[in-house]
């Protein structure tokens, strides 16, 4: 029988091309940044052949790791599959597309609200990079999206809205910036990767011209924000994604936010142009229960308690 490698190894290799990052892999995984690095340097000395090179910070798949990859991921999810027909009963199922912050900070407690309605119906998430570009190994059914900074033209015929998204720039409130009418001076702002051309999206629309001495880039949405928040610069973020920041002051918006109509949408993939019922069902209860408030935060929900509900915000 042909050796194969610890099949944990495998596992974080779908987990790291299924996000494009290693960060993306330990949050995909629960685990650390550098237990999934070691794993992915053991898979690659029992292989025996370069499997991931590094360009600049990013560790990114040769063709023979990529292929590597491919052939993993298609594997798990056929066992993924069998194993589901095979224990679940029939059970439905519907997958969605969506990135790794919004899936954590919103799809996460969503579909857990979902789940009281419809028990029967199991939401699995996959995970995409910031353009919702990267490839996707095997169909969804929905995608989910919020970005039109970098998405501004969404047109689907069978799109729902889920509210308005608000975005603008956030940073700690003693972290050193100045305005004017017509500049915003900071000393860095903060990226998140393959998403750098939203600032300038954002100076377009709001007329101000960024002036920054450095920049840094992270992988994903919630290092920018939790970088942000710890004073090491200005990102751009949407409200329903940093509310109890917003609420408990610990990020600020000194320019206040743009506002994009109908912008958190849902929609069939196009894998799956005609939405199963379990997927209609999905996309039915969004609507009814998971908008976006007016103010572009979560609605709130009678078992979701902020302790600082009360505090007055003033942007």
């Amino acid at each position: 029988m042909d050796k194969l490698p610890p099949l944990t190894a495998l596992s974080t290799l779908e987990a790291f091309f299924r996000t494009g990052s290693v960060w993306g892999a330990a949050d995909m995984l629960g685990r650390t940044h550098s237990a999934i690095s070691k794993q992915l340097h053991q898979l690659q000395d029992h292989a025996g052949v370069e499997l991931f090179i590094k360009r600049g910070l990013q560790l990114e798949l040769t063709d023979e790791g990529r292929a590597l990859a491919e052939t993993v991921s298609r594997s798990m999810d056929e066992i993924r599959r069998t194993y589901t027909t095979i224990t679940g009963a029939g059970r439905a199922s519907v997958t969605v597309a969506a990135s790794s912050t919004f899936a954590r900070q919103w799809m996460i407690p969503t579909i857990a609200r979902f789940n009281v309605d419809y028990p029967d119906i199991d939401v699995l998430i996959r995970l995409t990079g910031p353009h919702g570009s990267r490839r996707l190994e095997g169909p969804v059914d929905l995608v989910i999206s919020w970005d039109r900074l970098l998405s501004p033209s969404v047109e689907h015929p069978d799109a729902r809205a889920l509210g308005d998204v608000h975005i603008g720039v956030v940073l700690a409130p003693g972290y050193a910036h100045e305005m004017t009418d017509s500049t915003l001076k900071v000393p860095t702002v903060i990226h998140r990767r393959e998403g750098e051309a939203a600032w300038k999206r954002w100076a377009d629309l709001t007329g101000l011209t960024i002036i920054r001495e450095r920049e840094l880039t992270f992988d994903l949405s919630s290092l920018a924000f939790e970088a942000a928040e710890r004073g090491m610069g200005a990102t751009l973020a949407p409200k329903f994604l940093i509310e109890r920041e917003l609420r408990s002051g610990s990020l600020i918006a000194p320019t206040g936010f743009l506002t994009f109509e109908n912008g958190l949408l849902v929609r069939p993939s196009s894998e799956r142009p005609r939405p199963s019922k379990p997927a209609q069902v999905f996309m039915n209860w969004l609507v009814e229960n998971a908008k976006l408030g007016p103010d572009g935060f979560i609605a709130p929900h009678p078992e979701r308690d902020w302790p600082f509900a009360s505090l007055s915000l003033d942007w």
